[in-house]
């Protein structure tokens, strides 16, 4: 995998204009698991029905997406941009819908055997759980890098490099792992972006 240096690429605030900053710069060699499709879908499906599951399909270029084969992350920015548009009256806007779509791509990992494994070995204990995110992070994306550093017991940071998926992906993403921990009051926000690399501060009581 890659770390891509864009220090001098400031993509658009506005979550339509990022995703299509992002798309223009995606290539084939840049691919995702298909867990990150199957979330966006059943978000689709639950909110608006199969006849919008269909679109959606269309527009990713494939009849159904598997767990852990690997599709041009295009495709996924894609239908992460129609699923945006299609749901944000609903869920309150784009950057409402991407921070869902994130939170389910986590949900789904969990589900996995790969996921439940990672469970299994952070044994109920989050700041385990945290420090497997780079883990997991390498199986699931085909690009980039993420690292974790600790500020205190229950704090720390998170720095993603050459990473093409929204900031609000990946915020509500690393909230869900660590409520899927069983803390409460989890606090993840966005740190910084610049280009295709961000840092998240979080923190839970």
């Amino acid at each position: 995998m890659e770390s891509l240096a864009v220090r001098s690429m400031e993509p658009p605030s506005n979550w339509e204009q990022d995703l299509v900053w992002r798309m223009s710069r995606a290539r084939p060699r840049h691919t995702v698991r298909g867990l990150n499709f199957t979330g966006a879908l059943e978000a689709v499906r639950s909110l608006q029905g199969e006849k919008a599951v269909q679109r959606c399909l269309e527009v990713g270029g494939e009849e159904k997406f598997l767990d852990f084969f690997s599709y041009p992350a295009h495709s996924l920015l894609r239908m992460y941009s129609f699923a945006a548009e299609l749901l944000a009256p609903t869920l309150g806007g784009g950057d409402a819908v991407l921070r869902e779509l994130g939170r389910r791509a986590t949900l789904d990992f969990l589900a996995s055997p790969v996921g439940r494994a990672a469970k299994v070995l952070a044994q109920g204990n989050p700041r385990r759980m945290v420090e497997s995110a780079p883990e997991i992070y390498r199986q699931t994306m085909g690009f980039g890098s993420l690292s974790v550093a600790w500020t205190g017991p229950r704090s720390g940071c998170v720095v993603r490099r050459g990473d093409f998926l929204p900031a609000e992906c990946h915020e509500a993403s690393f909230e869900q792992l660590l409520r899927s921990m069983g803390v409460r009051q989890a606090k993840v926000r966005r740190a910084w972006v610049d280009g295709l690399e961000g840092g998240l501060a979080f923190s839970w009581e």
